[in-house]
């Protein structure tokens, strides 16, 4: 078996705000209403996180107030919280297209990717255990894969994206080896928006009897898609990139006897995840599941429109201006762009400065600068992917707004251009891991 593509090891981590404050002088500033208002003009950071929907928020509340027992309880106030999850276990199924008995919540997106890595690799413990994964996956996949690989539990193989953003299956299939257990590729890759190609894979890992997994994290409720038609095994999600609560995720699995609990406890969620549920935000997750469901299309459609606004003008007012992964699916709202002749990251610091949230793929640490790992992996040239920029638009994004971001980006390149900055030591942005 031979290795497509090595690990890179960039340093991921949340985006850290490019303003500083001191403690002294502009606490006063921060609580200033006016200040806080001008300074939240266009948020184009979704990928990253969403807001909570005011919808979602109403049905959440009660489960604060009102119905706040214990699901485990078989008094009314614990049925009335055990009707709260359930009915959310259902809202969530129903979006995805899986069965209600296959889902089990947990407490986010990373819980539920490592609890499939860990379960594959513990349950082929000593028979030797395979993976197959791509090199542009979150975060959550990759470290994990790490230190099962650091604990001679796992062998992996990274497969690198084509220069369109996603994975050829066949390179999947070309990777197979006799003790190949696992495929693991994200649905959406959260930095280029770009779609997989994971039905494809999936009947590739079906026909040779692989189990198959994919972190629809960034896709769901975005793009549609049936769990039951694509024949996966493990799927991930969570609840904070489709306006909902953040510390709640869930996980799909087909069948319970590959599932091996990350925690020992009380046995909740059917013996799987033990701990006594977040109510709450399992609540709040299944709201935001029913009005992504409801509205998905419509804003999938609003948000492809508003995209191609932002590429238009963006194209029209600046030279240099390449979009990521343009001739592959993309999330609607996802715009990754590369600007030459600059650095992406302090991009990112001048459009803060004007209200404006966006997110770097450049990782930038005291006189070190590393390019995007994903677009490296598309075959991209340093220079180039050193000037990117990811705009993700949202529910809240108005035509105006797109107007006012293309507007201030085209100020901030043409200012960074005639008058470069310099990297600043103390300067320790992060690149995007969400």
């Amino acid at each position: 078996m031979t290795e497509t593509a090595k690990t890179r090891g960039v340093e991921s981590a949340g985006f850290h705000s490019p303003l500083s404050f001191s403690l002294d002088t502009d606490v006063d500033c921060l609580l200033n209403e006016s200040f806080r208002a001008e300074m939240k003009k266009a948020y184009f950071d979704h990928n990253a996180t969403t807001p909570l929907d005011p919808r979602v928020l109403d049905e959440m509340l009660p489960y604060f107030k009102e119905q706040w027992g214990n699901p485990s309880s078989v008094h009314e106030w614990g049925q009335e919280a055990r009707y709260g999850v359930e009915k959310a276990r259902a809202r969530l199924a129903k979006l995805v297209g899986a069965s209600e008995d296959n889902l089990v919540f947990t407490s986010g997106g990373t819980e539920a990717n490592n609890t499939v890595l860990l379960s594959v690799a513990r349950k082929f413990a000593g028979q030797g255990c395979h993976m197959v994964t791509s090199s542009i996956e979150h975060p959550a996949i990759y470290r994990c894969l790490a230190r099962l690989e650091s604990e001679g539990l796992v062998e992996t193989t990274y497969l690198d994206p084509d220069p369109s953003g996603a994975v050829d299956p066949r390179a999947f299939e070309e990777a197979i080896g006799p003790n190949t257990r696992l495929f693991s590729l994200m649905y959406a890759n959260n930095e280029t928006g770009a779609v997989q190609p994971v039905k494809e894979v999936a009947r590739i890992a079906a026909k040779h009897g692989i189990l198959m997994h994919t972190d629809t994290i960034q896709a769901l409720g975005k793009v549609p898609f049936d769990l039951g038609e694509m024949g996966l095994d493990f799927a991930s999600f969570s609840a904070h990139k489709l306006y909902g609560p953040k510390g709640i995720g869930a996980l799909y699995f087909r069948d319970r006897e590959r599932v091996v609990p990350l925690l020992s406890g009380g046995g909740q969620e059917m013996k799987l995840r033990s701990g006594t549920e977040n109510v709450a935000g399992i609540v709040g997750f299944g709201a935001a599941a029913e009005l992504s469901r409801i509205e998905l299309e419509a804003e999938r459609a609003r948000l492809m429109d508003l995209r191609a606004r932002l590429e238009a003008r963006l194209k029209r007012e600046i030279e240099g201006f390449y979009v990521c992964a343009a001739e592959a699916e993309r999330l609607p709202g996802t715009l990754c762009a590369c600007f030459e002749g600059v650095f992406g990251t302090y991009v990112v610091l001048d459009l803060a400065e004007e209200g404006v949230a966006v997110s770097s793929g450049s990782a930038c640490s005291a006189n070190k600068s590393e390019p995007s790992h994903v677009l490296l992996a598309m075959g991209m040239e340093p220079d180039l992917a050193q000037g990117a920029v990811r705009f993700s638009l949202g529910r809240r994004t108005t035509a105006e707004q797109v107007d006012l971001v293309a507007d201030a980006t085209a100020r901030v390149v043409t200012k960074q251009r005639a008058h470069p900055p310099q990297l600043d030591e103390e300067l320790d942005l992060l690149s995007i891991c969400d």
